[in-house]
């Protein structure tokens, strides 16, 4: 395998919609002649995170085919496919979403490597970051995905790629000193939900880094569930880190509420996080968007086949389960945005990357949309 399936190209841009662009540096732009990581908030001229929400979508049902552009050079056609799907109940959502893609996992190991801080929902972490059987909890790094078999093989040193731009990015004032992003767990109630795994299990709060530092983690709640956390963790005999790691934040006289509007201003001031990726869940994120707290929206379409067919095809399930899951496909598909789940059209695309893959990456401007 070589690098060919991380060549990318910029198949649209609007710079007026454009804050800052990120530089690739010599070695990342070699896999992206001419391009850069934009940003539609430039976090050296804001005082809070530029935060950037971030999924993988492919349509449940049908597959998009058409062309991108449409005769006047624009990515009309993102508009007119529908039921965007992010998640099969049952699996482990993005990867069969992506089935394998190699430039979804490049841009996700990239979006990690460009960013202070990670955030996640606790259900997400409770789903995905605790360890079962033979499945290590995941840990949400740059680290990860490079040692993914789509990567392991395309270029053995893109960790290292990775790692050297961020120290360039850091030089120019984008990011903080973190050698690696913090962890941050949205969880505003601060209980856990009955059937699912503890998230205080998850493999951040015991796994280093692979230069034998610990996992910087933070709970993000409103002031009611973060006492509930600190009672949760105090009952498991856990104290000292936690106690620091809890983060409430509530509008004045609703400490039940997690004060989502004030999240950028805080994450700056307190922990001098600058630029942030949000990995999900989609009511968390749609929370964020409506808030006005996300910045853009990085989404990863999928073309050429459905959630359906991918769900078929994929060796990643054994047989029977597989059936199971198609039997029951259209109670388990989860779909993105609201109505018909198509793109809304508020929200406009800034920014377009491809290759010659299924994968289609578009930065989007979430301004003057509510939520998805």
């Amino acid at each position: 395998m070589s690098e060919a399936p991380l060549l990318q190209r910029t198949l649209y841009e609007d710079p007026g919609l454009i804050a800052a662009r990120l530089p690739l540096g010599e070695e990342l732009g070699a896999l992206h002649p001419g391009g850069c990581f934009p940003l539609l908030e430039d976090p050296s001229r804001s005082a809070r995170a530029c935060i950037i929400g971030m999924f993988v979508l492919r349509p449940a049902h049908a597959p998009w085919t058409e062309p991108l552009l449409d005769a006047t050079g624009l990515p009309e056609s993102i508009y007119r496919a529908s039921g965007w799907c992010f998640n099969v109940k049952g699996t482990h959502g993005g990867a069969l979403i992506a089935a394998g893609n190699p430039l979804d996992a490049y841009r996700l190991a990239l979006q990690y490597g460009a960013t202070d801080a990670v955030i996640v929902a606790s259900d997400t972490v409770a789903k995905e970051g605790v360890a079962h059987g033979s499945t290590r909890g995941y840990l949400w790094q740059p680290y990860g995905p490079p040692a993914w078999p789509q990567l392991a093989g395309a270029d053995p040193d893109l960790l290292g790629k990775i790692l050297r731009q961020r120290a360039k990015w850091q030089r120019l004032g984008l990011l903080s000193q973190r050698r690696y992003p913090a962890q941050i767990v949205v969880s505003q109630s601060g209980r856990r939900k009955d059937g699912m795994p503890d998230l205080l299990d998850a493999a951040i709060f015991s796994h280093k880094h692979p230069d034998g530092s610990p996992i910087e983690v933070y709970l993000l709640s409103s002031q009611a569930g973060a006492q509930r956390l600190r009672d949760r963790a105090r009952a498991r005999g856990t104290t000292l880190r936690i106690d620091h790691e809890i983060l409430a934040l509530s509008p004045r006289g609703e400490p039940e509420v997690l004060d989502v509007a004030a999240v950028p201003e805080m994450l700056r001031a307190h922990l001098d996080i600058r630029i942030a990726d949000h990995d999900g869940g989609a009511i968390v994120m749609s929370k964020f968007a409506e808030a006005g707290a996300l910045a853009q929206l990085n989404l990863t379409l999928m073309r050429g086949r459905s959630v359906r067919e991918v769900l078929a095809s994929t060796d990643r399930l054994e047989a029977a389960r597989r059936e199971a899951l198609l039997e029951s496909f259209d109670d388990r598909a989860q779909l993105f945005f609201s109505g018909d789940h198509r793109l809304p059209r508020t929200l406009r695309p800034a920014y377009v990357i491809g290759n010659d893959g299924e994968g289609v990456v578009v930065t989007l401007d979430l301004r003057g949309a509510r939520g998805f």
